[in-house]
């Protein structure tokens, strides 16, 4: 029976052998990180970005150019006894539009330009808009990959602790079945009774179907690790001890970046809504056909050119409006901010007492393991010379099983604990 508690402790420190088919946490990460739909989705928001900056610039600083054409007919109904007539000589009695309006038509075919002059203040203010959603976008998956991350380790560390406790159950099992062996001498030689073997069976019957649930939960956790992980399930000989690595204190946590970067995204959309207010210059120009009568169509190709000014006046003091709101959404954003960095040292305090407390309970339980070890191989010497029942023989192993998962547990919740404090100190 002493090798049980050996193979207890080699499972929990991490030094058993590792199968040739064995995946370790880094592996489903790694893994996840390549195939969730929402890091992949976010890479392309990215492109679009970029691609966004391009068309930015092109809306504000480039020439833009276009065709226009139109025909514009403008006829004159009941002139001199015509019911209909096109002509620039209407009589006083013709029904139309005032000739000097439309010289009875338009005939126009033009090449257009133009172009934004001296906006550069504006163009870069709506790039800078662009730079921080897009920012956004890289936070976003920044925070995707993170929880990533702490659900594949807490989903790891619970199939590793059914891997540990099949371990444990088969070595039991393993240990019993030799007992099983000595009790049958030992009725045989009428030392112990019939019913003493039997009973030892009925044991060994029960363990073997707990082994089997284990078994059956293990299989299901680790296909939750492939699902989570969006790859298609495969066959584990062994999972690998879980490295989670402390990490230290950041050089800024992830809640001052995006509240940084919230905060910006108001200055810039404060920005961009300025940009309204700005003097604009622009110029144009065009050339190509513009005539109001057909004959002698073919001399009335030409160019202009000029220069339009837009200079904003009043709009109802919706500027100074806007400006309040983005005050007070600065506020809102400080006062979280505050709130998130009391929340956060407050539960990594708990965590760090939670773990410190941890730590001391199994360092008392292994004592405690440690004598029910030496009690097991006095019972186990007892048994072979008939001078202990079966029944006392399997409450000590109940007893020592109970305390081994129980130790399994402290394990497994100092691992979640370590993995809640990395997920928090960030």
């Amino acid at each position: 029976m002493g090798r049980l508690i050996i193979l207890l402790f080699i499972l929990l420190l991490g030094f058993n052998l590792v199968a040739q088919n064995s995946v370790s946490l880094d592996y489903f990460i790694n893994q996840a990180k390549v195939n969730v739909p929402t890091l992949k989705e976010n890479n392309n928001l990215l492109k679009v970005g970029e691609l966004q900056n391009s068309i930015i610039t092109a809306q504000n600083n480039a020439f833009l150019v276009n065709a226009t054409s139109e025909v514009l007919v403008a006829p004159y109904f009941n002139n001199n006894g015509k019911p209909i007539d096109i002509t620039t000589t209407p009589s006083n009695s013709a029904f139309g539009y005032d000739v000097g309006i439309t010289n009875g038509g338009l005939y126009s075919a033009q090449i257009n330009v133009t172009k934004n002059l001296f906006n550069q203040a504006i163009t870069d203010n709506i790039l800078f808009q662009n730079k921080i959603l897009n920012n956004s976008i890289s936070l976003s998956s920044e925070e995707i990959s993170h929880n990533l991350v702490k659900n594949i380790a807490d989903a790891y560390i619970m199939a590793y602790q059914l891997q540990l406790q099949e371990g444990f159950t088969k070595q039991i099992l393993k240990d019993l079945e030799n007992r099983l062996q000595v009790v049958e001498l030992l009725v045989k030689r009428a030392v112990l009774m019939e019913s003493d073997y039997l009973l030892l069976q009925l044991d060994i019957d029960g363990k073997k179907l707990e082994l089997q649930q284990i078994q059956n939960n293990l299989k299901v956790a680790i296909n939750q690790l492939y699902t989570l992980s969006g790859i298609p399930a495969g066959t584990i000989a062994q999972l690998e001890r879980p490295q989670i690595v402390d990490t230290q204190n950041p050089s800024q946590f992830f809640y001052e970046k995006k509240f940084e970067n919230d905060s910006l995204q108001i200055v810039a959309n404060q920005q961009v809504f300025e940009n309204q207010y700005k003097p604009q210059l622009s110029a144009y120009a065009n050339t190509g056909l513009n005539a109001v009568e057909i004959p002698n169509i073919y001399h009335k190709f030409g160019a202009s050119a000029g220069l339009r000014l837009t200079i904003p006046i009043y709009d109802g003091k919706q500027r100074k409006y806007n400006a309040q709101q983005s005050v007070l959404k600065e506020e809102n954003l400080e006062f979280y901010r505050e709130n998130s960095k009391v929340q956060m040292d407050n539960n990594l305090k708990s965590i760090a007492q939670q773990i410190e407390a941890l730590e001391t309970s199994m360092q008392l339980l292994d004592k405690q393991l440690k004598k029910q070890e030496n009690i097991l191989e006095i019972y186990k010497g007892k048994l072979v010379q008939g001078q202990v029942s079966i029944v006392d023989y399997l409450n000590v192993i109940q007893n020592y099983k109970l305390n081994a998962y129980t130790r399994l547990q402290m394990q497994t919740n100092y691992w979640l604990l370590q993995s809640q404090y990395n997920f928090i100190n960030w």
